[in-house]
Formats: C-alpha cells, structure tokens, sequence
C-alpha cells in the first residue's frame, strides 16, 4: 500500500491521512479503475462489509454494488468520533 497523504476522505468528510481505495479489487481486476479516497477507519469499515456481503468474488458488477450501498447507505459514524478523537491530541 502506497504511503498515506493527508486529505479529505470520501466517505466522512473528515479531513485526515488517506488512502486511494480501488473500488473493483485490484487483486481481481487490476490497478487499473476508479480509486477514491478513504481515511483508514473508512476503507478499513468497507473492506470489513464487503467481506461479508461478497458472494461472487470475480464478478465486477456485484463490487460495485457492494461500493454503491456501503458508500450511500452504511454508517461510518464511529469512525467520525474515533478520528476527531485522535485529531483532539494533535
């Protein structure tokens, strides 16, 4: 994983260190695709959900689904109060 920059993460709007996160599997399809984003609590949150919500692992169609739902409906709340707990120290 490349080294973490600072940025605005996509899905909490927090600004923090982030990651690109490839929204199709780079392990399946490749490093190539739309990446975004994601501060650490967040692309560890989807990676975590899409783990459970995976049935077909090669089907590029159902990644995406997986990415739309968590991205629009899934709370990442927690991950808000955990980085605006660590920011409070710095």
């Amino acid at each position: 994983m490349k080294e973490a920059k600072k940025g605005k993460c996509k899905k909490c709007n927090n600004y923090f260190y982030v990651h690109e996160h490839h929204i199709l599997p780079k392990s399946k399809f490749g490093k190539k695709g739309k990446t975004v984003k994601l501060c650490p609590n967040c692309h560890t949150h989807f990676h975590e959900y899409s783990k459970k919500k995976t049935t077909k692992p090669n089907d590029a169609e159902q990644a995406r689904s997986i990415w739309n739902v968590w991205f629009t409906s899934v709370s990442v709340v927690m991950s808000t109060i955990i980085i605006g707990f660590i920011l409070s120290f710095f």
